[in-house]
């Protein structure tokens, strides 16, 4: 397991902060809960990996 210096700890802080505050603010003006929203990430992840396999191994 690796480990982050002292600024690589401070900048996934900061990108934390930054994701939980669009999270919240998705979630007052788009309606879209935290569990929705993290829904949505899960599958467009995999939309995402689907897309590059198909590219990759021309499937």
């Amino acid at each position: 397991m690796s480990k982050l210096t002292d600024k690589g700890t401070e900048i996934r802080t900061i990108v934390d902060e930054l994701y939980k505050k669009h999270v919240r603010t998705v979630e007052q003006v788009g309606g879209i809960s935290a569990d929705e929203f993290a829904g949505l990430n899960k599958a467009l992840h995999r939309l995402e990996r689907f897309w590059t396999d198909q590219i990759l191994y021309r499937l």
